[in-house]
């Protein structure tokens, strides 16, 4: 299927002309045929770059040059915002049936405020958090929305963060009934309950633009899933930095992703260090007009004085630490080829389009205060795994673990590479997760009675699941509590 085939207007058609898109990948083509285009409620489950994004690109472009109204564009991090609005960008131009051109807000801080203002804008792209904010403060030109597309669908499987997403989605369809909903994610296991939930259908499928090679290293060999193994050669006396050099000398870039900020910082001062004896000089001047950027933007501190080093060396490492403008010059940097090996956070898993030839799961476990560590979910890591590969570059990703005996080599491969990710299932049912959310359906005028409550509250996804029983025993409690 063509992008000239569409049901879109001739401009939004030449402006996906202009960025290069002429023919549709499989899941996009499956998506049009699910009716996403015809306002119809889709959970797409595909993997990292198969073209989830350009899906909701013209979901929302359909809408809003129709003159329907409001697009919603859900995130759950500040910096995936901040990249959805940059790609929205390039709608900027278009005009509507009013003659007027398309306006992109984005808007993710204060959480005191409605921000009327945005109701001057057709495409808003908010976190999570911001858009339960806004709900919570009535902002009158939520009514106005008629698609919602929520990114990384996958996060109600999360304690922390999920019930926020699932009750903004409820309050949004009891807002508007005739609201389209567009869950996206790479990693969705049980993606038919979600799309039954909205009432609307799944398209799960493993196509991907560049084919992904997972595997294990141990003894300087890397075993994959298809059965065939890669020697590394032991030069550093360190596995991850012979893995990564290896990619490096065969024309690609690796991505490390490691446990936390000082464990990327320390993994981007090896790579430096290992970097430093096979960068040409070419490409050292070019890393070094990158460091010097980074030297003279923004707040100079001991961070950004440790990140400009190891720039001008080819390496770096990411995290929400860094100044906004040094996250996005390092991104940059990696992007044009000039940052060889990138040490990051797994925040960097969660939607920032960063490929990579290789990517290295330098743990599989977490710490966590109280609790010690954990090894982390099939999920996660499968998040990660999508990041190998970058179209149009590479022939093939590789996403490798690291072990460090035979015995977990074993391991690894069984509860990994080989395992399906975990079913999602909805984190609302705590009682301390649940309170704030009967308090604000309570205070936004939601709900008036108990059995009101009930009614909200069955909506959402954790009542599905759990049957509405399991939820609306907790409301007296709940409300004798906050009483």
């Amino acid at each position: 299927m063509r992008v000239q085939d569409l049901p879109i207007s001739d401009q939004a058609k030449r402006v996906l002309s202009e960025n290069g898109y002429d023919t549709l990948y499989p899941p996009q083509v499956d998506a049009i045929n699910a009716g996403v285009l015809m306002g119809k409620n889709v959970v797409l489950a595909s993997p990292t770059a198969s073209g989830k994004t350009l899906v909701a690109e013209l979901a929302v472009l359909k809408k809003v040059l129709n003159g329907e109204g409001k697009a919603l564009y859900l995130t759950p991090l500040r910096a995936l915002a901040s990249e959805k609005y940059e790609e929205f960008q390039k709608y900027s131009a278009l005009e509507k049936p009013d003659g007027h051109r398309i306006r992109i807000a984005i808007t993710s801080g204060d959480y005191d405020r409605s921000d009327e203002h945005l109701g001057r804008y057709d495409i808003v792209i908010a976190t999570n958090e911001k858009a339960d904010s806004l709900l919570r403060h009535k902002a009158k030109w939520i009514s106005d929305v008629v698609l919602v597309v929520a990114d990384e669908v996958h996060l109600l499987n999360e304690a922390e963060r999920g019930p926020t997403l699932e009750v903004v989605m409820t309050r949004l369809r009891k807002l508007n009934p005739n609201i389209q909903l567009l869950a996206l994610s790479a990693t969705v296991r049980n993606a038919a309950e979600v799309a039954d939930w909205i009432g609307g259908s799944a398209i799960t499928t493993e196509w991907r633009p560049v084919p992904l090679r997972e595997g294990v290293y141990s003894q300087n060999e890397i075993h994959f899933k298809d059965g065939s193994a890669k020697t590394i050669q032991p030069v550093t006396g360190n596995a991850i930095m012979d893995i990564s050099l290896q990619t490096i000398r065969e024309g690609g870039q690796a991505l490390l992703f490691t446990e936390t900020r000082r464990s990327a910082v320390e993994m981007g001062r090896r790579a430096s260090a290992v970097l430093r004896r096979v960068i040409s000089p070419r490409e050292k001047r070019s890393c070094e007009i990158v460091a010097r950027g980074i030297r003279t933007t923004g707040e100079k501190t001991r961070l950004s004085e440790i990140l400009a080093d190891q720039v001008s060396l080819g390496a770096a490492f990411h995290h929400a630490g860094l100044h906004s403008a040094h996250r996005r010059m390092v991104e940059d940097a990696f992007r044009d080829g000039k940052i060889k090996i990138l040490a990051a956070t797994p925040t960097l898993a969660a939607g920032v389009n960063l490929p990579a030839r290789l990517v290295v799961i330098t743990s599989h476990e977490r710490y966590e205060a109280g609790y010690g560590r954990y090894p982390i979910s099939v999920l996660e890591y499968k998040q990660f795994c999508g990041r190998a590969g970058r179209p149009k570059y590479d022939e093939y990703g590789e996403a490798v673990l690291v072990a460090r005996t035979e015995e977990e080599q074993d391991a690894l491969f069984e509860n990994y590479v080989l395992a399906e990710p975990e079913r999602l299932w909805s984190k609302l049912g705590v009682e301390r997760v649940l309170r704030p959310h009967v308090l604000s359906t309570i205070a936004t005028g939601f709900a008036h009675t108990e059995e009101g409550l009930r009614a909200f509250f069955s909506s959402t996804f954790y009542a599905y699941q759990y049957g509405p029983r399991a939820i609306g025993s907790r409301m007296a409690d709940i409300l004798s509590f906050l009483a």
